[in-house]
């Protein structure tokens, strides 16, 4: 099981607002199936093919994730395989995820999925080649703190069935990114806590924002002041809309957790709050999608009501004319 203490506090308060949120949406939901019959069970069919087509195109992506990528195990890449084994055990899963290295043409990330009950998670070559330069196999290095954090998601039930029930949180503006972000604060605890070295764990963030070899040059105390910035307007625009905090402010919580009162969180122009949602569609993410619709539906609007308003004067004309001649 998931230690409870590596949860993020915002997470824990997020996770029972959008169970609240969420039950309610699925209730509504339901009720309008039943009580629309037919349209109904069309309804129920257009959800079960939507899922169908997101299985179906997870399963392909891990097709081609299998055909080009390298299975880490006991033989291949085996000091990998014992970090990730190891990140599972103390992180609470029963049974090590499927593990994959791939080529990603320069780009520093990795991520942890899950397809139907099978658990995955994928390292690029570039960010392990950055994280583990100079590292000695046996020795703990970056990349620890990175398979951690890809396992804590699977750890922390992010995965799992959680993630389609807490789908209409996820739409939500300002909530929606919340919650993710706040995943990604607990996930990031649970890499520090095992990687168990300040430096290292920092270092890790340092590199996804600079590169294999400035992200080992950046002084990190500066790095971690830039996050005073990130609540002018703009800058918290764009967070409010993003699934991942800033990565100075991700350092900065480390560094918090490590040392209680050293880095407290900063808070945010309140204007950029109401306005914020505004701005999804430019920033992305799930949250864009209700002001996509409300973008659209004005769009189908604008180009309707003219056409009805149109119709609705030639029928009164013909009625009129109608009625003259009856008269």
């Amino acid at each position: 099981m998931f230690p409870t203490e590596l949860r993020s506090e915002r997470e824990q308060i997020l996770r029972i607002i959008g169970l609240v949120i969420s039950s309610l949406v699925w209730l509504v939901v339901l009720g309008a199936l039943a009580l629309a019959k037919w349209a109904g069970l069309v309804g129920v069919a257009y959800i079960l093919l939507i899922a169908a087509a997101l299985v179906m195109a997870a399963a392909l992506f891990m097709a081609h994730l299998r055909g080009n990528g390298v299975r880490i195990g006991p033989t291949q890449l085996p000091h990998l395989w014992n970090k990730i084994t190891a990140a599972g055990q103390r992180l609470g899963l029963q049974h090590p995820p499927d593990a994959y290295l791939i080529q990603s043409g320069g780009v520093l990330n990795a991520f942890a999925t899950k397809v139907l009950s099978r658990k995955f998670i994928v390292l690029y070559s570039d960010l392990v080649d950055a994280c583990e330069a100079g590292a000695a196999a046996d020795q703990p290095s970056e990349v620890d703190f990175v398979i951690a954090h890809e396992i804590a998601h699977l750890a922390a039930g992010h995965l799992g069935w959680m993630r389609w029930f807490l789908m209409p949180l996820r739409f939500m503006p300002l909530l929606g990114p919340a919650y993710s972000r706040a995943c990604e604060y607990t996930c990031d605890r649970a890499g520090h806590t095992f990687v168990g070295n300040l430096e290292i764990s920092s270092r890790a963030l340092a590199i996804l924002a600079g590169g294999r070899r400035a992200g080992r040059m950046l002084d990190l105390d500066a790095f971690v002041d830039q996050r005073r910035e990130s609540g002018h307007f703009w800058m918290a625009i764009y967070e409010l809309n993003s699934t991942h905090p800033f990565l100075p402010k991700r350092v900065a919580a480390i560094r918090e957790l490590a040392a209680p009162g050293s880095h407290r969180a900063l808070g945010r122009n309140l204007g950029s709050y109401p306005l914020a949602p505004m701005f999804g569609v430019m920033v992305g993410g799930p949250a864009a999608v209700p002001m996509l619709l409300v973008f659209y539906i004005g769009i189908m609007a604008a180009v309707a009501l003219p056409a009805i308003k149109e119709a609705r004067q030639r029928a009164e004309s013909l009625k009129a004319q109608q009625q003259a001649t009856l008269a």
